[in-house]
């Protein structure tokens, strides 16, 4: 571990890996907020809201999250030896599992709930059962990622196995 106060290769890099954790995965935690307040003001808006998801996802969460991945695996060889320790793996497996979910489910989700919010929306504002049905799918797995960053953040501090 860097000393307080000195500045080398390994505490830019943790930097980096902390900062892109941070932009890459704080949105998720965001979402619910903003899907409620839409839904609250005007459901009509939740076609955009669920664009921007999909933007958010593709141009700051996953670029983030490689960078997160990159900026990990320096981190951990550079000073730890045990690529399989229970920290490491775990942090390692959730990552994935998270850029997983994103790409073959969130996005996916978000797309159909952008086209199903847009065709209510030309139905006068009133949200469908279809678009109730895709929502509660939308926030069990957005619960299940943030759920999983916090569980990463865990293994990150404490490093059990290490």
């Amino acid at each position: 571990m860097t000393a307080p106060g000195h500045l080398d290769f390994y505490a830019i890099v943790l930097f980096v890996h902390i900062a892109a954790a941070i932009v890459a995965f704080g949105v998720t935690f965001v979402y619910p907020i903003i899907d409620g307040v839409a839904r609250r003001l005007d459901p009509r808006s939740l076609a955009a809201v669920h664009e921007s998801q999909i933007q958010i996802a593709r141009k700051l969460v996953t670029p983030a999250a490689m960078l997160v991945l990159i900026a990990g695996v320096y981190l951990a060889a550079d000073r730890w030896s045990d690529f399989s320790s229970g920290w490491w793996s775990g942090g390692f497996a959730i990552l994935i599992v998270i850029l997983g979910i994103e790409h073959a489910v969130m996005i996916p989700l978000e797309r159909r709930l952008r086209d199903r919010a847009a065709l209510d929306a030309q139905g006068g504002g009133t949200l469908s059962a279809e678009y109730g049905q895709l929502s509660r799918q939308h926030a069990l797995f957005s619960a299940g990622v943030s759920l999983l960053v916090v569980i990463a953040v865990f293994l990150m501090v404490v490093k059990p196995g290490a």
